[in-house]
C-alpha cells in the first residue's frame, strides 16, 4: 500500500464513522429531517432550548443549571438529586424547552432516551402550543409519554385546557395505561435505550416505541373527545413546542395520586438520558425557527 493510499483508506474510515454518528437524512416515509439536537456539545444549546417551569412543587429544589441538567458524552442528562434541605429534600431541573425557540405542524418527531421507570418518578417527553401562536380557543397538550412511577410502561394522553371551562382529558390515559406501551421484559428497562416517536398528521395522532405503534387517535372534527363542551379538535392543529421533563411525585406537588409519591426510601439520583431527538417533515408539515 502506498503512502497515499494508505491516506485516502485513513480519510474514508474518519468519514465512515462520522457518518455513522449523523442522523438519517431522509425516513422510509419519504420525510426529511429539519431540525434535532443529537447533544455532542459542552452544553445545553441555548439556540435551541431553555429551561422553563412547567410543573412545580411546593417541597422541591428547582434549578437552571448544571446540578440537575447537563451535557455530557453526547447525551443530555437530567437529574433528581438530594437537596440537603430536609423541608425540601429533592432537587431537579425546570423542564426544558423548545418555547420561544422551535415550534412544529405535523411530521415524525422522534427521541433515543434511556428514562426512569421506579416508584416515584414522573418523566416525560411531551409539547404543548406555542405561546401566541394558538388559534384555537383552548390549548393543546400532547404528552407523547409519560411514566407514572411505573416500572414497565408509557403512557401517552391528549389534554385541552380550556381556561374557565376547564380541563378535558381523552378517557383512558394517564395512570390508567388503556393507552400504554408496556415491556414484556423489565428487568434492565433502566439500563436501555429505546427510541420513542410521534406521527401528528392533519387526520391523526399516533404514538410509537422502538418503530412499532402502540396507540393512535383521530384529530378531525368528527372524533372529538369532548363534543357536550363543544371545544372541537382545532388546538390539536396549532404549531407545538416540545418539552422534556424529570419530575418527581411529591406531596407538595399540584397533581400527585398518593400511591405514586417518592418516599425516603426511594433513591436518588433519578437519571434520564436523552441521546437525540429529531423531527422530521414533508411538504406541507411546517415548522417555525428563529
Amino acid at each position: 500500500m502506498t503512502k497515499i493510499q494508505g491516506l485516502v483508506l485513513v480519510c474514508l474510515t474518519v468519514l465512515g464513522a462520522l457518518g455513522a454518528t449523523r442522523p438519517p437524512v431522509v425516513r422510509p416515509d419519504g420525510r426529511q429531517l429539519v431540525w434535532s439536537d443529537e447533544f455532542d456539545g459542552s452544553a445545553l444549546d441555548g439556540s435551541k432550548w431553555k429551561f422553563h417551569a412547567t410543573m412545580n412543587s411546593t417541597d422541591c429544589v428547582y434549578t437552571n443549571d448544571s446540578r440537575t441538567a447537563r451535557v455530557e458524552d453526547g447525551r443530555l442528562h437530567l437529574m433528581v438529586v438530594p437537596s440537603g434541605d430536609p423541608a425540601k429534600p429533592q432537587m431537579l431541573p425546570r423542564g426544558v424547552s423548545t418555547r420561544d425557540r422551535m415550534a412544529f405542524r405535523y411530521g415524525y418527531l422522534e427521541m433515543r432516551a434511556k428514562i426512569p421507570f421506579r416508584h416515584g418518578a414522573w418523566p416525560s417527553f411531551w409539547m404543548t402550543v406555542q405561546p401566541g401562536r394558538g388559534k384555537a380557543s383552548w390549548v393543546s397538550e400532547v404528552d407523547i409519554f409519560e411514566v407514572f412511577s411505573s416500572s414497565n410502561a408509557v403512557v401517552a394522553n391528549l389534554h385541552k385546557w380550556a381556561g374557565k371551562r376547564g380541563h378535558f382529558m381523552l378517557p383512558g390515559g394517564e395512570g390508567s395505561l388503556k393507552r400504554a406501551h408496556t415491556f414484556k421484559d423489565c428487568s434492565k428497562l433502566n439500563d436501555e435505550f429505546h427510541v420513542y416517536g410521534f406521527e401528528w398528521t392533519p387526520k391523526e395522532m399516533s404514538f410509537f416505541v422502538d418503530g412499532e405503534k402502540f396507540t393512535t387517535f383521530p384529530i378531525d372534527e368528527a372524533n372529538d373527545y369532548c363534543p357536550d363542551k363543544g371545544l372541537g379538535m382545532a388546538g390539536h392543529h396549532d404549531f407545538h413546542n416540545i418539552h422534556v421533563n424529570n419530575e418527581i411525585f411529591t406531596p407538595g406537588h399540584g397533581w400527585c395520586p398518593e400511591a405514586y409519591r417518592i418516599t425516603s426510601d426511594d433513591a436518588l439520583p433519578i437519571d434520564y438520558y436523552v441521546d437525540w431527538i429529531r423531527l422530521y417533515q414533508k411538504d406541507g408539515e411546517e415548522t417555525i425557527r428563529p
